[in-house]
């Protein structure tokens, strides 16, 4: 199944909903509908925060279209619970991570190696590299300090 069910990414949309976006399309990609769905919806609230009214509720509408086609209840049941469990968690704050834009390309040089570089805000890949997201699993981290 392609991303054709998930919106893209338009020009006045502010940077959170931006990368909201391109995270859901990264993920879909990689077969993680849910979590694509997710993302949809972080994007229609970050639309919300930034005051974007009518694609705030352009972004809902698509996410709730998208949980239909992927046929995914509204609510999920909460999980069974063995009698001798400990007690959960509470859940965990919530984490941003740092992500760049850059424009990626493989390598001339090495096999099966990539090249990539940040690209500024608006600013397009080049016709021979395409457009990713790097995004770093460790929230702490800095992808532009890195230690040798």
């Amino acid at each position: 199944m392609e991303a054709e069910g998930l919106p893209k990414a338009q020009a006045s949309d502010s940077d959170d909903v931006r990368w909201a976006l391109e995270t859901a399309q990264a993920v879909w990609g990689q077969g993680d509908r849910r979590a694509a769905l997710q993302w949809v919806r972080r994007a229609a609230e970050a639309a919300a925060e930034a005051n974007q009214d009518s694609r705030a509720v352009e972004l809902a509408k698509s996410a709730a279209e998208l949980r239909a086609l992927l046929e995914i209840p509204r609510t999920l049941p909460p999980e069974a619970v063995e009698a001798s469990a400990p007690s959960a968690a509470p859940p965990a704050a919530r984490v941003r991570h740092h992500a760049v834009r850059v424009a990626v390309t493989l390598s001339p040089d090495h096999d099966g190696a990539f090249l990539a570089w940040p690209l500024k805000k608006g600013e397009p890949a080049p016709e021979n590299a395409h457009e990713a997201l790097f995004v770093a699993l460790d929230p702490d981290a800095d992808l532009f300090v890195f230690k040798l």
